[in-house]
């Protein structure tokens, strides 16, 4: 079975011969993930390197002008993204967070700028790297940061969350121009491209609950997940979209809107029997064994146990897993070793019918 027919198939619950896997290698990945790269005349502001995607940092395909250190995930680099956010690691190893935040006052708000998604050298690679290196894969674009990450990067989370309730017509407003003038315009240049689906991130969880409201999340964001879910399906793309924390209130809602695929590195913590008591078979999921609560320390007969059970579980439906590496494991204290088991795992258990 090709590559791309075993993920469409896992996402449709079509029977599958196996549970796909996202290996991140070439070749061998049933997916293949890719992503654009900033525009080819954008450059940070004075003093800031720039905020990349690590494939885009160790590969070059972009050049700054200015020299780059030879890591700039340390706690001693601060870099800038296209929007004008600034980020920081406080550890190394990770992308760290947002420091300062470009949209100050929401009088701002319709004069500020966004970075053009159609800018010169957005997708310069792209069609290389996919005709060379996708083989028969899943082609997966890199949306990144969807309506409520991108907002908080642009006004700072303690502000978002009382924007919530003290400023709605404004935050919806902002997330309506994230949405129609950059996200959705995406959505379109990745078919355009070739891509057979796009990712999304973005954390709406806690360890106990939404970030906000659930009814407020219905009011100011699900309607904008829609017009993406479906600015995809138009274009023949599936939607995945990748969200931490605990979602539960919220993903009857998702499934609702049509999400394709949601993709979690945290799904046991939110109680895996519950989950698929509930969820399984009616959306597919896509990610590892739990980063926080099992993979972390897990020695092989561990991880070999809880990838059976996870399988069990979520992929018995003729589909509905999808199988991944986490890209920055030491990141979490886990490790490469780690994470090559439970591919072995996943390849032993993941044969249909699950077992």
């Amino acid at each position: 079975m090709m590559r791309k027919e075993r993920v469409i198939r896992a996402i449709e619950f079509g029977g599958p011969d196996r549970v796909p896997f996202n290996a991140l290698a070439p070749g061998v990945s049933d997916v293949f993930c890719i992503t654009y790269l900033p525009a080819r005349d954008w450059q940070p502001d004075e003093g800031f390197v720039p905020n990349l995607h690590p494939v885009i940092y160790y590969l070059g395909d972009w050049k700054f002008k200015g020299k780059m250190p030879s890591d700039i995930y340390t706690p001693d680099v601060t870099r800038q993204d296209e929007f004008g956010c600034v980020w920081k690691s406080s550890v190394a190893k990770t992308i760290g967070e947002v420091c300062e935040f470009p949209l100050k006052s929401w009088d701002d708000l319709e004069s500020f700028k966004l970075p053009d998604p159609y800018a010169a050298g957005r997708f310069d690679r792209f069609n290389i790297y996919r005709g060379l290196l996708s083989a028969d894969s899943f082609v997966l674009g890199n949306i990144e940061n969807g309506p409520w990450e991108r907002s908080h990067f642009l006004r700072g989370l303690p502000d978002m969350l009382m924007d919530t309730v003290a400023a709605p017509e404004k935050v919806e407003r902002l997330a309506d121009r994230i949405t129609d003038e950059w996200l959705v315009p995406m959505i379109g240049l990745y078919a355009s491209h070739g891509a057979h689906g796009v990712i999304m991130t973005d954390d709406w969880g806690t360890q106990q609950s939404l970030m906000i409201r659930p009814e407020s999340w219905r009011r100011l964001y699900k309607p904008r997940y829609a017009r993406l879910i479906a600015a995809a399906h138009k274009h023949g793309l599936k939607f995945v979209l990748h969200s931490c924390g605990y979602i539960v209130d919220i993903i009857e809602d998702l499934i609702e809107i049509g999400l394709d695929v949601l993709q979690k590195d945290d799904i046991g913590f939110m109680g895996m029997e519950a989950l698929a008591e509930r969820f399984a078979g009616r959306i597919c999921f896509m990610g590892a064994l739990d980063l926080q609560r099992t993979l972390p320390g897990a020695d092989a007969e561990t991880i070999f146990k809880e990838t059976r059970r996870l399988l069990r579980l979520f992929a018995k439906n003729d589909g509905g897993f999808i199988g991944m590496y986490y890209a920055l494991p030491e990141a979490v204290g886990v490790s490469w070793r780690q994470q090559i088991i439970m591919h072995a795992a996943f390849l032993r258990y993941g044969k249909y019918p699950i077992k």
